[in-house]
C-alpha cells in the first residue's frame, strides 16, 4: 500500500510538472508544436504556432498531413517521419513554405527545428519550434536593393568614363580619314573607297560601343543576344584600325588560329580593340614591330594570346596597370588614359573568364584572354 501511494504521488507530481511545461509553452512567444506518434499526430500546438498555421485548437489530435496536405506535398511530413525513425535533429534556415489559410496560399520563410525526444532508444515525441522570418528577409532584400542602387550609381560613373575612353579610338580613325580625304585634291577611286570604308567601319564601331553601353546601363549586367562569333573578320579589322590610329604601318601581324567565341560581337570587338590596340601602340616605335595573335583550348577555356615586342611593363607595375587611370611610367610619349586594361578586366570577369599579363621591359608584353569554352556545353547561361 505504501509503495502504491508513493507511485501515485510521483505520478501526480510528474503530471503537474508536464502540465506546467505545457502551460509555459502555450504562453511562449516562440511557436512550438509536439507530435507524439510515428504518423506525426499533433499532440500540442501553442498559440504562436496556431497563428502561423492559421488554425485553431480543433486540429489537436489530428495527423499533420491530413490537416495540412500542402506540408505533405512539400515534403515536410516525410522529413518529420524520418526524424522519428532516426532520432536525429533536423534544422532549416529561411526555408520557403507554402501555407494555405482559408483557401489562400501564401509563401513564407521559416527558421525551424524538428527535435526528436528519445527514450530507451525509441522516439516518443518530436518537438517542432519555428520562427517566421519572412519580414526579416523582405527587410534584408530592401537593404540589398538599396546597396545595389548605390553600387549601380557608382558603376554608371565608371561607365561614363569608360564610354569616353572607348569612343576616342574610332572617333580618331574617322577624323583621320575625313581629314585625309579633305586634304587630297586628287585621289583615285580605289584610294577613296579605302578611306571611305575606314570611316564607315569607325562609325559602325562607335554605334556598337554606344549601344552596348546603353544596354549595360539599363540592365546592370552583361545581357545581350549571344551566338557563336567568328573572329576571322573582327581581328583583322581591329589590326587595320589600330595601325591607322597609332601610325604603325610598318608593323607585322602574325595571325594564327582564331577559334570562334560564344557571346556578342560588339563585346569581342571592344575587348580586342583595347588589347590589340595596346600591342600596336606600344610597339610602334620599334624598328620591326611584331604582334602575334592566336588561340588555343586549355582546361575548359578558349585562350586568346596576344604578344608584342614593344616597350613592356615594369614588373612592379604589372598588377596596377589593371587599375583605372593607371599608366606605367615608361608610357610617357604614348597617347592613352589608362582605362583600357581596366575595362577589359571588368568585361572578362562578367563573362566568367579572366585576363592574365606577363611582360618584360624593352622586350614586350603577352596578354592571355580566357573565354569559357561552350563548345560541348548546352547551358550557355547569360552572364
Amino acid at each position: 500500500m505504501l509503495c502504491r501511494g508513493r507511485y501515485a504521488l510521483l505520478s501526480g507530481v510528474m503530471k503537474q510538472f508536464e502540465n506546467l511545461i505545457l502551460r509555459a509553452l502555450g504562453q511562449s512567444p516562440g511557436a512550438t508544436a509536439v507530435y507524439d506518434t510515428a504518423m506525426i499526430r499533433i499532440a500540442f500546438a501553442n498559440r504562436a504556432m496556431l497563428e502561423i498555421w492559421g488554425r485553431g485548437e480543433e486540429i489537436i489530435g489530428q495527423d499533420l498531413e491530413i490537416t495540412f496536405p500542402e506540408f505533405k506535398t512539400q515534403g515536410f511530413t516525410e522529413i518529420l517521419k524520418n526524424v522519428w525513425v532516426t532520432g536525429k535533429i533536423y534544422e532549416a534556415k529561411a526555408c520557403p513554405v507554402n501555407i494555405t489559410i482559408k483557401g489562400v496560399t501564401e509563401l513564407k520563410y521559416f527558421d525551424f527545428t524538428y527535435q526528436a525526444i528519445v527514450e530507451d532508444g525509441n522516439t516518443i515525441a518530436i518537438v517542432h519550434t519555428a520562427a517566421d522570418v519572412s519580414a526579416r528577409l523582405r527587410a534584408l532584400k530592401k537593404v540589398e536593393e538599396q546597396e545595389a542602387i548605390l553600387s549601380f550609381n557608382n558603376e554608371l560613373e565608371q561607365l561614363t568614363r569608360i564610354l569616353s575612353h572607348d569612343l576616342k579610338n574610332p572617333l580618331s580613325i574617322a577624323r583621320m580619314g575625313a581629314q585625309y580625304l579633305q586634304t587630297k585634291r586628287t585621289i583615285d577611286d580605289s584610294e577613296q573607297y579605302k578611306w571611305a570604308n575606314i570611316i564607315l567601319e569607325a562609325l559602325n564601331s562607335i554605334e556598337h560601343i554606344i549601344n552596348h553601353k546603353i544596354q549595360l546601363n539599363q540592365t546592370r549586367m552583361l545581357v545581350y543576344d549571344k551566338a557563336w562569333i567568328s573572329l576571322d573578320k573582327i581581328v583583322p579589322q581591329v589590326c587595320s584600325e589600330s595601325q591607322e590610329l597609332y601610325n604603325n604601318h610598318h608593323g607585322v601581324f602574325e595571325i594564327g588560329n582564331l577559334d570562334a567565341l560564344y557571346g556578342n560581337e560588339d563585346v569581342f570587338y571592344q575587348i580586342f580593340f583595347n588589347i590589340i590596340g595596346n600591342a600596336v601602340k606600344y610597339s610602334s616605335k620599334e624598328k620591326n614591330p611584331l604582334i602575334s595573335i592566336n588561340s588555343s583550348r586549355k582546361q575548359g577555356f578558349i585562350v586568346y594570346t596576344i604578344r608584342d615586342n614593344g616597350i613592356g611593363i615594369p614588373e612592379n607595375e604589372q598588377v596596377s596597370v589593371f587599375q583605372e587611370f593607371h599608366r606605367a611610367k615608361n608610357t610617357v610619349g604614348f597617347p592613352g588614359t589608362g582605362v583600357g586594361l581596366c575595362v577589359v578586366q571588368k568585361i572578362m570577369i562578367r563573362l566568367k573568364g579572366q585576363i592574365t599579363l606577363s611582360s618584360e621591359v624593352n622586350k614586350g608584353t603577352t596578354i592571355e584572354l580566357f573565354f569559357p569554352d561552350f563548345t560541348n556545353d548546352s547551358d550557355k547561361s547569360d552572364n
